[in-house]
């Protein structure tokens, strides 16, 4: 990468400070003050010279570090009084040390907004031409404040990444900004009123600050209880996005040039922002009726982070928790046009009180899962509500370790008819199970029976076999996981018969495990499809995985790959894809090409283009670099066509969208 001229006025004046002074700790304290004033996207490039022209006085202790850093021991082992000088947070001592046990866990720390848009810089292969449009991606941009550690990676601060690719020009634009949710924008203005927002303390591995929110699952203040007395939970915005087109001004009769984007988790409402900008438009509001309705609905609970379109009947699904911690528990099940205008809701009754993650529709019906993670209620919340306890703190899992346990609560499946949302079978499912991500549902009619089959990513464990809590207690803290422990999911298909008529009746019928072409099921996560509800059943998922398991190389803890699952013959499925070594993944990102095609007369999915053919596109980090590279892939052969370098890290993200045809950075 040239050196522009923030870069060479850091070089340049390194050297000088370093052949004036021959003093280590003025040439690092001023070059890290002279670095900070840099784009972010421009600091590690920068940092990985400086480190050059000043590696002879690597033997620097003026920290804790014992340990001497060489230029090929990789970002992680260096000085700390050198990490200090490229990052905005420095890590505390005992996270640091897990960092450089397992590197890996670098992709957990927290990022920064970016000052500009970054140029996205080619270094194999090029983009496909056809390939235009923009990537947004959600995640948590972090999960702690200084050394204070937030209660859970879910409870992390909402962070937006676009990725805008223009294959015409072969160029390609990143931006990435937190959003400005009401919680995070309290923070930051408890940090100013603090010890000065620019301040060498927020920096420091001591700078421990208190909360200016309450999260699912971590207490606000210094986590006194005081400080939490009937503190409710804020929304961290940080799980996916949603792309919706214009909406006409009812004043002006035109519809804006620009789409509309909202950040979605399922703790709250859609937050509208700046699809260029990343600023925040709305914040957290439930979405209506038309206007031009006889009647105005709204939204009537929290809107979920994973909704299914049915391009068939170009409709949106999705369901929401109701917040009434002391009412009988219930899901509502909501229809949306697709500008976002509330059809219809139905408020159905639960089994339990808990949260529904993940749901897909087939040809005729909404399903999920419903797993005894549950939410707790009436007398059990008096320790949160007196402030001794976060919610989360409180919620428990009840399915039991194993069949046999007698006081287990049941996983179920919930079928909603998708003409009326109402709840047509609750099937009892045999085992404890817990499920995040569902691939698809795929109905089959076979004399008066129908035989639904769903297919999901399930938790796996050896001892026991459905360990939801000590899950839960890795993603408390991700930076403590010890090395071999971490669960994972594996792919699954459920199949369970249903009756015609309305009676209600249901059963389980089978389980069987989707392997790939290793013969074994594979440790995997966020299942992604080229389409649902439709009538023709999709045969290929992509997932991460870790490759180290399938070809023989050292125990890796994190994805490192990816992989095209054929889910009707696995001895078809592709090998897992890697990067490089210690080069970890985000989750998959499909973008179909009859997406990039639509017909010229019917804006829906033609199916003229094969179900694998499009692109894999996947954002990477290099623990080595403590940076991010975003790679393009051929889904149908899964060959690398193109691979792109960051000057920065991202987080590990949660859920992605693509636009076709919008370049929201040109």
């Amino acid at each position: 990468m040239t050196a522009g001229p923030y870069q060479t006025t850091l070089l340049l004046s390194t050297a000088i400070l370093h052949n004036i002074c021959g003093h280590t700790s003025v040439t690092i304290n001023v070059a890290s003050f002279l670095h900070h004033q840099l784009p972010i996207s421009k600091r590690n490039p920068t940092f990985r010279k400086l480190r050059q022209i000043s590696h002879r006085c690597s033997c620097l202790n003026e920290n804790r570090d014992t340990d001497d850093a060489t230029s090929n021991d990789g970002f992680w082992r260096q000085p700390s009084s050198l990490l200090k000088s490229c990052l905005s947070s420095l890590p505390p001592k005992e996270i640091l040390d897990q960092i450089r046990s397992q590197p890996y866990k670098g992709g957990f720390e927290p990022v920064s907004d970016f000052i500009q848009p970054q140029a996205l810089k080619i270094i194999y292969g090029s983009i496909p031409k056809d390939l235009v449009g923009t990537l947004a991606v959600n995640g948590s941009g972090r999960i702690r404040i200084g050394s204070r550690m937030l209660g859970h990676w879910f409870d992390g601060d909402g962070y937006l990444t676009t990725l805008s690719f223009d294959g015409r020009k072969n160029q390609a634009t990143v931006f990435g900004k937190y959003v400005r949710t009401a919680r995070f924008v309290a923070q930051e203005m408890q940090e100013k009123r603090g010890a000065g927002f620019h301040s060498e303390l927020h920096r420091s591995e001591e700078y421990k600050p208190p909360l200016a929110f309450s999260g699912a699952w971590t207490k606000a203040g210094r986590g006194r209880f005081y400080e939490n007395i009937v503190e409710i939970p804020q929304n961290p915005s940080n799980t996916a996005v949603m792309w919706l087109p214009s909406l006409t001004d009812s004043k002006t009769g035109h519809a804006p040039s620009k789409p509309r984007l909202f950040a979605l988790c399922e703790g709250g409402h859609p937050i509208e922002v700046d699809p260029i900008t990343l600023d925040v438009l709305h914040g957290e509001q439930p979405f209506e009726s038309s206007p031009s309705s006889t009647n105005v609905h709204s939204v009537s609970s929290f809107f979920s982070a994973h909704y299914s379109a049915d391009l068939k009947e170009n409709t949106i699904y999705n369901h929401g928790y109701i917040l009434n911690l002391f009412a009988s528990p219930s899901i509502n099940l909501m229809k949306l046009s697709p500008e976002g205008h509330l059809l219809q809701q139905k408020k159905c009754d639960m089994p339990y009180n808990t949260f529904v993650h993940d749901s897909t529709i087939s040809k005729t019906f909404v399903v999920y899962i419903v797993c005894p993670y549950l939410i707790p209620s009436g007398l059990d919340l008096i320790p949160f509500v007196v402030g001794q306890q976060p919610l989360g703190g409180l919620m428990k899992w009840r399915g039991g370790h194993h069949s046999h346990d007698t006081d287990r609560y049941f996983s179920y499946l919930h079928i909603h008819d998708k003409k009326d949302l109402s709840l047509k079978h609750r099937i009892q499912i045999p085992h404890p199970m817990s499920v995040f991500h569902l691939v698809d549902a795929f109905e089959e009619e076979k004399d008066d029976l129908v035989y639904l089959k769903v297919r999901m990513a399930e938790l796996a464990s050896n001892n026991p076999p459905c360990n939801r809590p000590l899950l839960e207690e890795q993603f408390a803290n991700q930076y403590a996981v010890p090395t071999g422990t971490r669960l994972h999911s594996t792919l699954k298909e459920y199949t369970f018969v249903i009756q015609h008529d309305d009676t209600g009746a249901g059963r389980f019928l089978a389980c069987r495990n989707i392997y790939c072409n290793s013969g074994d099921s594979i440790p995997c996560d966020y299942p992604i499809i080229n389409t649902v509800g439709g009538t023709v059943r999709v045969r290929y998922t992509w997932v991460n995985t870790i490759a180290a398991r399938a070809i023989g190389r050292p125990q890796s803890d994190w994805f490192d790959a990816v992989q095209k699952v054929d889910m009707e013959n696995g001895g078809l499925s592709s090998p897992p894809v890697t990067f490089g070594e210690d080069v970890y993944c985000g989750p998959p990102l499909f973008i179909a090409k009859d997406k990039l095609h639509p017909h010229p007369h019917n804006n829906s999915r033609t199916q003229h283009f094969g179900e694998d053919e499009g692109y894999i596109v996947v954002v990477l980090y290099l623990s080595k670099e403590h940076r991010s590279d975003v790679a393009i892939l051929d889904a149908q052969s899964m060959e690398i066509l193109c691979r792109m370098e960051l000057g920065c890290h991202l987080t590990y993200s949660f859920h992605g969208e693509f636009l076709p045809g919008f370049v929201a950075i040109q």
